[in-house]
C-alpha cells in the first residue's frame, strides 16, 4: 500500500494549522508585549518566532513519519492514519507553541529587568 501521499497530506494540513495558528498566538504575544518597549519586546517577538519555526518543523516531520509507520505497521486506513498524524502534529506543534509564548515573555521580563 503507497503511503507517500497520505504523508505529504498530514504534512501539508499539519503545516497549513500550525501556521495559522502561530499567527493567532503572535497576536496574543503582541498583546502580552503590550507594557514593554522596543528594546525588550523585539528579542522576545523573534524569540517566540524561531521556537515556533522550530515547532513547525518537527511537527512536519511527526505528520510525514506517522501516516508510513501507522499503515505499514498496523494496516490502518488512510484517512484515519491521516487525520491521527494531523491532530498529533498539530498538538505537539501547539504545545511549543505555547512553551514559545512562556518563553518569549520571560526572555521580555529579563531585558527589562537588567536595565
Amino acid at each position: 500500500m503507497p503511503t507517500k501521499t497520505p504523508s505529504i497530506i498530514s504534512t501539508i494540513l499539519t503545516i497549513i494549522l500550525l501556521i495559522l495558528f502561530g499567527i493567532a498566538s503572535g497576536f496574543f504575544l503582541l498583546v502580552a508585549l503590550n507594557g514593554f518597549d522596543s528594546r525588550s519586546g523585539e528579542p522576545a517577538l523573534i524569540t517566540s518566532l524561531v521556537c515556533n519555526i522550530i515547532g513547525i518543523i518537527l511537527s512536519a516531520v511527526l505528520s510525514w513519519k506517522l501516516p508510513r509507520w501507522l499503515i505499514g505497521k498496523f494496516n490502518w486506513n488512510s484517512i484515519v492514519a491521516v487525520i491521527v498524524s494531523v491532530l498529533a502534529g498539530f498538538m505537539v506543534g501547539s504545545g511549543l507553541s505555547a512553551i514559545a509564548m512562556f518563553i518569549s515573555v520571560l526572555v521580555a521580563d529579563a531585558i527589562w529587568n537588567a536595565r
